[in-house]
Order: C-alpha cells, then sequence, then structure tokens
C-alpha cells in the first residue's frame, strides 16, 4: 500500500517500510540571500521532521529522491541525513554534484528499483528496468496548485501527482506502471510545472495526472484543473 502521509511533503510504502520525499534542497535559503531575501534556514526543521516522520510511523527506510542539496558545490550542512534512524537511500539529483563525497550513504546515480517499485528524481532518461516496476517515485517538479477563493485571492498549495506513462511512454518502455511526483520537502522551493524539466515530461512520457493535496483530498485531473483564471 502507498499512503500520503497526512500533511507532509511525503509519501509512505508499507511494503518496503521506506518514507519517500523529494528536492530537500539544503542551502536553498542562501541562494534566496544572494537575491536579497533574508531568509530563515529551514534545514535542521526539515530533519527534525524527517526524524519525527520516521519515529511515528516506524519506517525502516528513507528514500529522498534527488537534490538533497541546492549548491552545485560542497554544503557541510548534508551530514545530519546520516544521523536519522532509517536506513537512508539517495537517488542523484541535478543539483547533486559530488553528493557521493559528503554523504556515507546509498546513492544511485540514475536512480534504482525495489521489487515492484522504482525510484528516480527525473532529471535524466532513466534505465529502462524502472519503468517495469509497477509503481515509480519522482520528484524535480516541485509540484503545486493555484486555487481561487471566493473573493478572488489565489493560493498556492503543494501537491501529489498521480499519473501514467502515456502511449509515447508505453512505447518506448513497455510498462505500464502509476508516476507518483512527489512536491518539495523543501517548503521554500517554487514549482517547476509551468516549465516542465526533465526529458520525461518535455517528451510527453508521462501524463494523466491526478492531483492530491497533502491531507489527501483528490482535486481533480490536472487538465481539468487547467482554466484560465476569469474564464
Amino acid at each position: 500500500m502507498i499512503e500520503i502521509v497526512p500533511g507532509e511533503r511525503a509519501l509512505f510504502v508499507e511494503e518496503l517500510r521506506a518514507i519517500v520525499v523529494a528536492d530537500l534542497h539544503i542551502g536553498y535559503e542562501k541562494a534566496l540571500r544572494a537575491e536579497g531575501l533574508i531568509i530563515r534556514d529551514p534545514t535542521e526543521e526539515m530533519l527534525s521532521r524527517l526524524e519525527a516522520l520516521i519515529t511515528r510511523i516506524g519506517a525502516e527506510k528513507l528514500v529522498i529522491l534527488g537534490d538533497v542539496k541546492h549548491s552545485i558545490g560542497p554544503c557541510r550542512k548534508v551530514k545530519r541525513i546520516e544521523e536519522l534512524p532509517a536506513e537512508v537511500l539517495v537517488v542523484k539529483g541535478n543539483h547533486d554534484g559530488n553528493i557521493e563525497d559528503m554523504l556515507d550513504v546509498k546513492i544511485y546515480p540514475r536512480g534504482f528499483r525495489m521489487g515492484d517499485y522504482g525510484f528516480i528524481h527525473g532529471h535524466l532518461w532513466p534505465p529502462e528496468e524502472i519503468f517495469e516496476a509497477k509503481y515509480v517515485f519522482m520528484g524535480h517538479l516541485h509540484p503545486e496548485i493555484e486555487l481561487e477563493d471566493s473573493i478572488g485571492k489565489v493560493h498556492r498549495y503543494p501537491c501529489h501527482l498521480v499519473g501514467r506513462l502515456t502511449a509515447e511512454g508505453r512505447k518506448r518502455y513497455g510498462g505500464d506502471p502509476r508516476v507518483f511526483v512527489l512536491p518539495a520537502f523543501n517548503p521554500l522551493v517554487g514549482s517547476a510545472l509551468a516549465d516542465p524539466l526533465g526529458p520525461l515530461m518535455r517528451n510527453g512520457i508521462i501524463g494523466d495526472f491526478e492531483v492530491y493535496l497533502l491531507n489527501g483530498t483528490y482535486l481533480g485531473r490536472m487538465e481539468e484543473l487547467r482554466t484560465p483564471r476569469n474564464q
């Protein structure tokens, strides 16, 4: 069973006893400060949330779907991940340059598979065996949804996307897994959906997305929700 962890930017895979998250972007606040925005460092809060989730759920594994850090260069703060009370498995993201030299955990350059479950970041063409799994998890897109209230104010909410391979994707890979796209675990990071990133999105390999809020509320299909404002 795959569950949205209520109120969190995380999924729980019961069969693997694994919490799955994506895009911590540790150090992102430094990039914001360089642009004149003074933001409190959320690293300790994020890691405390992860530790609390692992303990509360009784998870044995933590899978991070890439972009553990934000800067391409060194980031000493990522070492704190080694202290989390679970086996940590990391898919290397496009921001994770030389992450192997910074973290003493299992790191997979292009993704990995555990039985029926495949894990990727989303910035590279994945190994074909990934899409032979029944379920695939990815990050990279930081999905958020905009909702307009009764007085016309627009609010942005992180969300989970659940889709499938398109006809083109099935032709390329042969399988038909459900694909879960996770929101960024770092709340400072915005959405990349307006400008789809990575070869899977740019080439129409994944589609037919359903949208779920963090509390599990089903909002509908993405294409149905893309109605222009004030229409």
